[in-house]
């Protein structure tokens, strides 16, 4: 999903996510309902669906070591022992480039890049089926951003889905196979993201595009 900002990604997001009702329409994960679902019966199902929120440190507990952050999401579904949590956590740390020695700190002390990364490996550390993202690399410099997102293309290889927002159109022709653009609350166009950037249906596309550094006003050749 691609928009400015207020175009209404946010509230999108926290609708696939179950945190918000809509007020028309149903949300369906995997085929079934997701929207209007009582929670004690979603809560099962949760676990296929992880996000990671653009204000990365006000979603980590700020009392917690990078470790207990990481093994956490095993531990309340029961899986593995204290070793092989610890042990995944690392991994997935190393997949992200969070250093190890940092592990042993609490969110306060992290920059935001590193609060963002260990977001990213938190949410990977189940396997979900849905991958939701909210701006992911806001607060990364350019080479990092570059290594993350050839791991999120390895995810999206390995079956997971990734529902994305962002306004960086270079990012969505890189990982998304199909872009839906919002304006003010509203759904302004939608299809493959190749051909919807080489060939903008809408002149708001089309200046969405030219807003980026080093986008050609034409757009990506996509994907």
């Amino acid at each position: 999903m691609v928009g400015e900002s207020g175009a209404g990604k946010t509230t999108l997001l926290h609708l696939v996510l179950g945190l918000m009702g809509p007020t028309e329409g149903v949300v369906r994960l995997e085929g079934a309902p997701w929207s209007g679902v009582p929670e004690r019966l979603r809560r099962p199902r949760r676990p296929r669906m992880q996000a990671v929120f653009q204000e990365s440190h006000a979603s980590l507990p700020p009392h917690r070591t990078g470790w207990e952050i990481l093994a956490e999401p095993l531990e309340i579904q029961r899986r593995g022992t204290p070793a092989t949590r610890r042990a995944a956590a690392a991994r997935l740390a190393a997949r992200v480039r969070f250093p190890e020695t940092a592990l042993d700190q609490q969110p306060g002390v992290w920059s935001g890049g590193l609060a963002q990364r260990l977001c990213l490996a938190r949410a990977l550390m189940l396997e979900p089926a849905l991958l939701v993202l909210d701006e992911p690399f806001s607060a990364l410099d350019p080479a990092l951003a570059g290594h993350l997102l050839a791991l999120l293309l390895e995810v999206k290889a390995a079956g997971t889905a990734l529902l994305l927002s962002s306004h960086d159109l270079r990012l969505m022709g890189a990982l998304c196979d199909r872009t839906l653009v919002l304006r003010k609350g509203a759904v302004l166009c939608q299809g493959g993201t190749g051909q919807l950037l080489s060939d903008p249906p809408h002149p708001h596309v089309r200046a969405l595009l030219e807003a980026v550094p080093g986008l050609p006003a034409s757009g990506p050749s996509g994907p």
